[in-house]
């Protein structure tokens, strides 16, 4: 009973690696342009991309948490995390991260080759191009984190329509411009932190500085949506509420602008997530909609 006791323990530590809020966050965004693409409803193929996305994803969290330790144990916000408090050992945590990307990699083949590609390339611009090669060295780690984690978005439009194509190009740059006021503003009230272990993000640089290139990031994502939706005839009312939310942030942003308020930047961080929900949500219920009425 102890021993079970004692592997549910690891196991719940484990699970906590995977960022379980930003991991049902981005498998939202695989599932929305899986229906958006037209994807299958058959319990086969949803179970199949469930283990895939679960898998992926939070392998590569995992993973780049194994590598991140040390950052974690300096900064006061993650210093309670399995890894840098010691309560999982990093070989546990990296057999187990192994674990899980391999098993994402062959589910993932198991749908197409396009899904296993957008695996690879979020493996490859999570692990490599970000936790290895720009987070400790340049703000423009932005990039290369921002582009990995789009690539559920573009393997989610592969599963369902059974190609790269450009809804799933479409969709995953809806979740890249999104990505910097959802990242940037949340640095900025832990940036403290961040200087402490000695990360470079853009937050270091003056509010009205940051608040000019998130709101250009932000105008920009409803357009990716607009284009979305005059390709392929659906996803216009999500265009419309996308653009209003955005334009919110926009006012919001600005008022933090003058301020720098930390309180006003957590604030700007929470609004964030709903934008990309709506997107994610709303655009598949169209498609629905829209053949529903065309067949009547």
């Amino acid at each position: 009973m102890d021993r079970i006791r004692a592997a549910a323990w690891k196991l719940r530590l484990f699970i906590a690696l995977t960022k379980p809020r930003q991991l049902a966050l981005l498998m939202l965004t695989m599932y929305g342009a899986y229906f958006a693409a037209g994807g299958s409803t058959s319990l086969e193929s949803l179970a199949l991309l469930t283990v895939m996305g679960f898998s992926s994803i939070g392998g590569v969290t995992a993973l780049n948490m194994y590598f991140d330790a040390d950052i974690d144990s300096i900064m006061r916000r993650t210093r309670r995390r399995p890894l840098p408090s010691g309560k999982l050992s990093p070989g546990e945590a990296l057999a187990g991260s192994l674990v899980l990307i391999a098993v994402g990699a062959v589910t993932a083949y198991m749908i197409n080759i396009y899904v296993l590609a957008s695996v690879l390339a979020g493996l490859f611009f999570d692990i490599v191009a970000y936790t290895q090669l720009t987070k400790r060295f340049t703000p423009l780690s932005i990039v290369s984190g921002s582009i990995a984690g789009s690539m559920p978005a573009l393997g989610g439009w592969a599963a369902g329509a059974g190609s790269l194509s450009l809804g799933g190009v479409l969709l995953a740059l809806v979740v890249f411009l999104w990505q910097p006021i959802h990242v940037w503003f949340l640095a900025y009230y832990f940036r403290s932190d961040y200087e402490a272990a000695r990360i470079p993000v853009l937050p270091t640089l003056e509010p009205r500085q940051l608040a000019a290139l998130t709101s250009v990031t932000t105008l920009a994502m409803p357009l990716a949506v607009w284009v979305f939706a005059l390709a392929y005839g659906y996803g216009y009312l999500s265009a419309i509420i996308s653009t209003l939310l955005a334009a919110a942030a926009i006012v919001k942003i600005m008022e933090f602008s003058e301020s720098g308020d930390r309180k006003k930047a957590i604030s700007i961080f929470k609004f964030a997530s709903p934008i990309i929900a709506v997107v994610f949500v709303m655009i598949p219920l169209e498609r629905v909609a829209t053949a529903a009425i065309l067949l009547s």
